[in-house]
């Protein structure tokens, strides 16, 4: 048993390259002493690119699918030797949790940190391996930290074979290209007035370090987290969109830098978010970071091409929510104003808007949820998976495998929606269940041998969904007559799953 989480006036400028014999170590746009300026440095750093790649295989491609498609089509894909090195580097820990006191519940960037991210900030820091390695004595145990190394050294000259050796001139040719266009619109001074919107105590003087891993292909899909001043994309080999890194690159800033405003702030709008009584004060709360980066991104962009451009975000209800607080955003922006009260009751006031039904529909109660079930040996993992696939793609979820005390408290305390599969003892679990939680103990008669869905919210207005079905492969057909039915019918709770 367990729980897992799986969760922008002319000023003259220059580019500067500094090149080795690992690639360009640097590109950054001078700023001729303005201390409003922001300085942007645009790197290809080797260390960083062995360090994603095999992220990418470790993760099969969760950051990297184009990169991990590329991977596929070699003759390294059948490769034992890389796959055991895969295993092993999977197998060595380097990710120690660590959080920040006194920031509130879903501030996950404001607050939590790994060692891994350390890892991560050092290697666009460094030009070799070698170099990478010394850096990164004493974060992690030695033995870890030698085994680690020895794996990403092994890796290298299948790195170089695959991906930097033929495709580094052009990555080469792109960054220049890209710097030379960020220069050009001023990337450095678009920052400013982010930067005060987003009361981010983020100065001038820490430089953006944005390291770019090299991507052969024309489309990314997915980009990790800011991590310290730094920004990590892929660097396209078969795309000249500049206007469309710069968008990326502002919207990643903009998630760090609203990160970044004091403590003082981030408990501010958590105040005025509880201080509403809005019941979609939550989920506002957990998107908001998100839809932020997405607006402002979008109008950096819009603003480079000079007319309105489709939001192409996959997640269907972070774009709607997206596009709906963007005339907002931009109003703000112009104005020179900071995130306050207002702003906030607004974007409560356009989530309802948005989501008329939001406490009803599957679409938005699978946005984020807490599965609890007695599926375990790893196929309590397959179930999200359906849902995503069938129902919505989430925000955020969690999975306690197991019909157990600590599974259950962890469900009660979460704050969205709270998932329960039964597919086996099903009279047992019934029964611990409703002694368990309030919300169930009003149905009576629920019939253990048969297949239901019931849908329901406590008295506190959170929403419950119980599946009861008699084997695994019958959750399919649940969550396509979930959204089938699109939302919970009060009047009738139970939906049978009978034909």
């Amino acid at each position: 048993m367990g729980r897992s989480v799986s969760f922008g006036k002319v000023v003259s400028a220059a580019v500067i390259f500094a090149v080795s014999a690992h690639g360009i170590v640097g590109a950054s746009e001078r700023t001729n002493g303005d201390p409003r300026t922001y300085t942007v440095k645009l790197q290809i750093d080797k260390p960083y690119c062995v360090l994603h790649f095999m992220e990418t295989l470790r993760t099969r491609g969760y950051y990297g699918p184009t990169l991990c498609e590329r991977y596929q089509k070699s003759k390294y894909s059948r490769d034992e030797a890389l796959a055991k090195l895969v295993q092993q580097y999977a197998g060595v820990k380097i990710a120690y949790e660590y959080h920040f006191d006194g920031y509130p519940k879903h501030r996950y960037m404001a607050k939590d940190r790994t060692t891994s991210d350390i890892f991560f900030a050092l290697s666009v820091r460094t030009a070799s391996l070698e170099e990478f390695k010394q850096m990164t004595v004493g974060i992690i145990p030695f033995d870890d930290h030698r085994r680690r190394f020895e794996i990403l050294a092994a890796v290298e000259p299948i790195y170089d074979e695959l991906v930097w050796d033929p495709y580094y001139a052009q990555a080469r040719a792109r960054l220049k290209g890209l710097q030379e266009y960020a220069e050009t619109v001023k990337l450095g001074q678009k920052l400013r007035p982010i930067v005060r919107f987003l009361n981010s105590s983020w100065s001038p003087e820490v430089p953006v370090i944005v390291s770019f891993s090299i991507v052969p292909g024309a489309k990314i899909k997915l980009v990790p987290p800011p991590v310290g001043n730094v920004i990590r994309a892929g660097l396209l080999t078969e795309s000249e969109d500049y206007s469309w890194y710069i968008g990326l690159i502002v919207h990643e800033f903009a998630h760090k830098a609203f990160a970044e405003q004091p403590l003082k702030g981030h408990q501010q709008i958590d105040q005025w978010l509880a201080e509403s009584q809005s019941p979609h004060r939550g989920m506002v709360n957990l998107m908001f970071d998100e839809v932020l980066g997405g607006a402002i991104g979008h109008k950096v962009r819009e603003d480079l091409l000079g007319q309105a451009q489709e939001f192409t975000y996959n997640q269907p209800v972070i774009k709607a929510f997206d596009e709906a607080i963007y005339p907002l955003v931009v109003s703000y922006l112009a104005a020179g104003k900071s995130i306050d009260r207002v702003f906030v009751n607004e974007c409560l006031a356009l989530y309802e808007k948005t989501f008329p039904n939001a406490l009803r529909e599957y679409r938005s109660l699978f946005q984020a949820y807490y599965l609890l079930t007695d599926v375990e040996g790893g196929g309590e993992q397959k179930l999200p998976q359906v849902i995503r696939q069938n129902i919505a793609p989430p925000m955020m979820y969690e999975v306690g495998s197991g019909i157990a005390e600590d599974n259950l408290k962890a469900l009660l305390a979460y704050d969205f929606t709270k998932v329960i599969v039964i597919t086996k003892d099903h009279e047992k679990a019934l029964a611990y269940l409703r002694r368990k939680i309030d919300a169930l103990g009003r149905f009576d008669g629920l019939d253990a041998g048969a297949e239901w869905v019931l849908s329901c919210h406590d008295a506190a207005g959170n929403p419950y969904v119980m599946v009861n079905i008699q084997s695994v492969a019958a959750f399919e057909e649940v969550t396509k007559r979930l959204k089938a039915a699109e939302r919970i019918d009060p009047q009738n709770a139970i939906l049978p799953m009978g034909h």
